[in-house]
């Protein structure tokens, strides 16, 4: 009874500490003790990292389902090649994917030309290549109408409805807005009767198409490959102005991107057309090859910006919805 009082008196560490002694010393005594030889460890080769994954953005350039049939072989022959997980991330705007590189959510993104230049200034993204869709690594901005419309030229346009795709975009909106200034439509609410932004440049052709628009200002690559899954739609929609040509789909990475990994990111890029293994990739993204891509190839952009009057660094690039852009406004605000 004594040694039960004196056990119930003992503190709960210590009953715990000699618990654990005598669990060691059963081990010693009952079992061999197995020694772990430090010299033999086995090399593990060619495992993609887990651990870090590189997450490249996606601006929604047309529907998202279809976006992700042609990149994602892209991505995945690239987590092959570099060593390193690769994943798609699906943005809702064109202007989101600024903040992400600003907030370090993305590492690398493939940019349109004025969401590259926005971000560029604000977050120091450095493009590195873009697809050449067989003889053409740019795109221009287009102003459309439907056939049966009798719209000819701006006069016409008078108080007809806009789609426009998205403030962050040079074909779906700077564009425009240069076009229209330059035929003397200096605010776009006085001159339409009103002015949407569809998004997406497809949805901006859908909805010209629907009748929910009578005029719609997509980039070529995008209405191209409309007509070229329904050839019936062409006679249905007149081309009344193209742009300059600028970059397309330039692949940039973060101003914080590894510059090892980045060069060799860039290398299995360039290298795409010399690899059998790489041909679902490129046929997915309907291009032949990957090309060196520098800031000074958007010289076209930058005109137009400067055209425009447009400060990159006070451009309000957020989603504002059903408020279009009225450039005298803007101008007011950045002087």
């Amino acid at each position: 009874m004594e040694y039960m009082k004196t056990i119930r008196k003992m503190p709960i560490v210590l009953l715990a500490g000699l618990f654990l002694v005598s669990q060691f010393i059963g081990c010693t005594n009952n079992e061999d003790i197995k020694k772990v030889d430090l010299n033999k460890v086995e090399e593990i080769k060619n495992q993609p990292q887990e651990t870090l994954k590189i997450r490249i953005g996606l601006v929604p350039e047309e529907d998202i389902r279809k976006m992700a049939q042609r990149y994602q072989p892209l991505v995945e022959y690239l987590s092959k090649k570099i060593n390193q997980k690769v994943v798609l991330v699906f943005l809702d705007s064109y202007g989101e994917v600024c903040d992400k590189f600003i907030y370090k959510q993305l590492d690398a993104a493939f940019f349109g030309s004025f969401s590259y230049a926005l971000t560029h200034v604000k977050a120091e993204v450095e493009p590195i290549a873009r697809p050449d869709y067989y003889g053409t690594s740019t795109y221009r901005g287009l102003i459309i109408v439907r056939e049966d419309s009798n719209i000819k030229n701006v006069s016409d346009m008078k108080g007809k409805r806009l789609a426009l795709v998205h403030r962050a975009t040079y074909a779906g909106y700077l564009y425009p807005l240069y076009y229209f200034k330059k035929h003397g439509v200096e605010n776009l609410q006085d001159h339409f009767s009103k002015v949407t932004y569809a998004g997406s440049h497809d949805k901006a052709i859908y909805s010209l198409l629907r009748g929910e628009a009578d005029i719609a200002t997509p980039k070529d690559l995008v209405y191209q490959r409309i007509i070229k899954e329904n050839p019936d739609l062409e006679k249905r929609l007149t081309i009344l102005s193209a742009s300059g040509p600028v970059p397309s789909n330039t692949l940039c990475v973060s101003k914080y991107f590894e510059p090892d990994l980045k060069n060799k990111l860039k290398d299995a890029l360039l290298n795409l057309n010399n690899d059998p293994e790489a041909k679902i990739a490129l046929e997915a993204l309907g291009a032949a090859r990957f090309i060196e891509t520098k800031d000074a190839d958007y010289q076209n952009l930058y005109d137009t910006i400067k055209a425009l009057g447009i400060d990159l660094n006070a451009y309000p690039y957020y989603d504002r919805p059903d408020i279009g852009f009225d450039i005298e406004e803007y101008a007011e605000t950045t002087k």
